[in-house]
């Protein structure tokens, strides 16, 4: 496999195997162990048909840390009710298991699925009910199992066919569906097919409904859109996944995938926003102290089947393929465990390498920027203004040097409230004394929804979102109406845990813009806006009309609260900018605010829409600020900007 483009560790991960044992402490026979799952702090296992009559279509009790039965092999029988089903013949004869997991609602819901049913066909008024599979004649079917709470007894008493897409293009491969299922924390299951007919491994999901088992159609399942490490023409399977729920709160979680002819693990992330981690593995048994032996035979033929986690540990079984299981047999020891199909469990502890929000990818043009803010003087943060309808990622962290090009990385964002992302985020300030913390603010309301602002914390590779307030309201945003566009944002602390908050309107050619203020209480998590506004009509000694935007971003230096002002002639320019003084600020006064009489352009910027402002970056001594801009089409630049002479209004050194 090629995996140049994803993340891998640079090593192998050896691992050293446990003979999973009987009651009588002996090997346990050909079970085939297909499915693996962790309930009530033990494993539960199970075989697909090809397993040892003795041991086929039973539960298998396991003690996590030594891979011991706990009970006798459970029976799984199917009840009479399902005696009227299309599918009873099948199941009450030899079907073929091939996962394992819980529904994460009920322990006593124990969920698997069934892959070769070749010998078998439906009656004519059953096929025309569920032939429409676009995969194999006879239907993928998904098995409800109902367990007693101390796991004594288990019983087939629900059925599901499953429906694939038919652009998934699966084909007829009875022997190559579904081997994995896994279910998240907000009830979807996955399933994980072998191959399709690209001989590619494929993901799917559905929704585990209240209704789910109730329903005696077709469960229609959709592509999970999780992107495949890169593959070449041999065969790659996935033969078992499971859910790692993620240390990040509010990020959906992992998958973690068991491909066998690999001997590798796949860490998918379900934001798809990151190549999946590519894990390679190698697998280890014991032999004996005899000195004739080496202390460990690396295995030649694992079959890793089935994936389970539980507290920081992935727990990993094989299923002994019979044609070459016996390969293994090396100085002689354990060849009985071989010959008779003896499988192991693995144990493998999480690594937090999996579980990077960074994307490993080469990012050429800088993102437009719509609001800037300094991290630690040489790392800043920057938002993106994009609307709720468009993907991606909504904070960029760059890095900026004085010998190198700036170096920016998507950050990833937690806890967005009610899971709706940023819309149209266009301001962006560091709260004093709170380092790593900032404010963001969305450019306004649309059709009553969004207007917020967001209190956010940043870490090293993703930020999380703490609090969120409302934004005041002038004008909602509609399809008929034009209505606020808050475009800049500027914070000033005024007590322990109280800030100012200076919120800039930028206005239009035929409106003035505002600033409008108010009193944020972290402590109590209250935001107050003042009703009062101060209209803004742009740098003085300028002819307005040049720039219709009189506020595209704030930045408060000292006592000063810096403007820049923009025309944008469309999303291809040209743009033109401005900066300049716009006011005096105190938060100790009951006016904080106090508008310049006089506010002269101190920088003009042709061909670049500035829409953010921040301290300039450390080595950087002739630098006043630093400007980020957000040119449609043309993306961002970042750039210092050159001292000039003092405003008589304060400082910009």
């Amino acid at each position: 496999m090629a995996s140049s483009l994803c993340q891998h560790a640079v090593a192998e991960t050896a691992l050293t195997g446990r003979w999973i044992k009987d009651l009588a402490q002996q090997p346990l026979l050909d079970p085939q162990t297909s499915g693996l799952t962790f309930r009530k702090g033990e494993l539960v296992a199970l075989g697909d048909q090809s397993a040892d009559e003795s041991t086929r279509m039973k539960l298998f009790r396991l003690t996590p840390q030594t891979g011991q039965a706990i009970t006798a092999p459970i029976p799984i029988t199917v009840a009479d009710s399902l005696k009227s089903s299309c599918f009873y013949q099948y199941l009450s004869e030899k079907p073929d298991l091939e996962a394992l997991t819980w529904d994460r609602i009920d322990e006593t819901t124990l969920i698997t699925v069934t892959e070769d049913a070749s010998n078998y066909s439906l009656s004519p008024d059953c096929s025309r009910k569920f032939a429409k599979t676009n995969s194999t004649l006879y239907p993928t079917l998904l098995l409800k199992i109902q367990v007693d709470p101390a796991l004594t007894r288990a019983e087939i008493v629900a059925v599901r066919p499953v429906q694939f897409p038919p652009e998934a293009k699966l084909g007829n491969f009875p022997n190559d569906g579904v081997e994995g299922l896994a279910v998240d924390s907000h009830l979807n299951l996955y399933l994980a097919v072998e191959q399709d007919m690209a001989n590619k491994p494929r993901i799917f999901k559905t929704r585990l409904t209240s209704d789910f088992w109730a329903r005696d159609n077709l469960v229609k399942v959709i592509d999970a859109n999780l992107t495949m490490p890169p593959l070449d023409d041999a065969d790659h399977p996935i033969n078992g996944i499971e859910f790692i729920p993620s240390p990040l709160q509010g990020h959906p979680g992992y998958l973690a995938a068991v491909a066998r002819n690999d001997d590798e693990l796949w860490v998918f992330d379900l934001t798809n926003r990151v190549p999946p981690y590519v894990q390679k593995l190698s697998f280890y048994v014991s032999t004996d102290d005899s000195g004739l032996c080496q202390p460990y035979d690396k295995l030649v033929q694992t079959a890793i089947e089935a994936v389970t986690y539980a507290d920081g540990t992935l727990y990993l079984v094989n299923d002994p393929w019979k044609q070459h299981y016996s390969d293994n047999i090396q100085c002689g020891t354990h060849a009985d465990k071989f010959k008779s199909m003896s499988p192991l469990l693995f144990q493998l502890n999480l690594d937090p390498r999996w579980f990077s929000p960074l994307r490993n990818k080469i990012q050429n043009a800088l993102p437009a920027i719509s609001g800037l803010a300094s991290h630690d003087g040489v790392s800043y943060l920057a938002v993106q203004d994009k609307k709720i309808q468009r993907p991606g990622d909504r904070l960029v962290s760059i890095q900026v040097s004085a010998d190198q090009s700036p170096v920016h990385q998507p950050l990833f964002v937690t806890n967005w409230p009610a899971g709706q992302m940023a819309s149209d985020l266009e301001a962006l300030c560091a709260l004093p004394g709170r380092p790593g913390e900032y404010l963001a603010a969305e450019s306004g309301t649309w059709q009553g929804a969004f207007g917020r602002l967001f209190h956010l914390k940043v870490f090293p590779s993703y930020a999380q979102v703490l609090a969120f307030y409302e934004l005041p309201v002038e004008r909602d945003n509609n399809p008929q109406l034009e209505g606020d566009n808050f475009e800049g944002l500027a914070c000033s602390a005024k007590a322990e845990q109280k800030y100012l908050l200076i919120l800039g309107e930028r206005g239009s050619a035929t409106t003035p813009g505002f600033l409008q203020w108010g009193e944020l209480n972290l402590a109590s998590s209250a935001l107050s806006w003042n009703s009062q506004k101060l209209q803004v009509t742009g740098p003085t000694g300028v002819d307005s009309a040049v720039y219709p935007r009189k506020i595209s971003d704030l930045f408060l230096q000292n006592d000063v609260l810096w403007a820049s002002a923009v025309a944008d002639n469309g999303d291809n320019g040209p743009f033109h900018s401005v900066i300049y003084p716009l006011a005096l600020v105190n938060p100790a006064q009951t006016q904080p605010v106090s508008l310049m009489a006089q506010r002269p352009v101190f920088w003009r910027l042709d061909g670049l829409k500035v829409e953010g402002m921040a301290l300039p970056a450390q080595g950087q001594e002739q630098a006043a600020l630093l400007i980020g801009s957000d040119d449609e089409n043309y993306q961002g630049v970042i750039r210092p900007l050159q001292k000039t002479s003092l405003s008589p209004y304060g400082t910009v050194q």
